[in-house]
């Protein structure tokens, strides 16, 4: 058996043991936090608010197989990819607008009534406002086509 003299020394040992374990797990805490506080932290692109043209709503009138008159009242946005786009089309909006008037006279009151009908549809503009605008244009980066307002009477 151990004798009482060397109990404490036992007893202080272990105790030494198990402080410099501790301040070492502090230490190394420590030094770790800071390592990663030294580093820049990298910033997450914000999301950009989409790019949205306006195009005023308009009336025309719709080709019906029962020769009644029917109107379609229409107004959208246009999504497009860049500034330049959208400069380009504020700027050509008169020729924007002759362009989607002539498209949407010719459409069938039965065709565009459907939720396919409206997809085709913005199928047909966003292709028809992909053309240059004038000669030595480039294209517009017309990205969708949103409807804000679409009646059929």
């Amino acid at each position: 058996m151990t004798t009482p003299r060397k109990t404490p020394w036992l007893l202080i040992l272990l105790l030494a043991l198990v402080v410099v374990a501790g301040s070492s797990a502090g230490t190394y805490v420590y030094i770790s936090q800071n390592v990663h506080a030294d580093e820049p932290v990298k910033a997450q692109p914000k999301p950009q608010a989409p790019r949205l043209v306006t195009i005023a709503p308009m009336t025309v009138n719709l080709v019906n197989e029962r020769d009644e008159p029917s109107l379609l009242y229409v107004g959208f946005a246009l999504e497009v990819a860049d500034d330049a786009t959208q400069t380009q089309l504020q700027a050509y909006m008169p020729q924007v607008r002759s362009q989607l008037l002539t498209l949407l006279s010719g459409q069938n009151t039965t065709q565009v009534i459907t939720p396919q009908g409206k997809a085709a549809l913005a199928a047909r503009i966003l292709d028809t406002l992909k053309q240059p605008l004038a000669p030595q244009q480039p294209e517009p980066s017309v990205l969708r086509v949103l409807y804000t307002d679409f009646i059929v009477q």
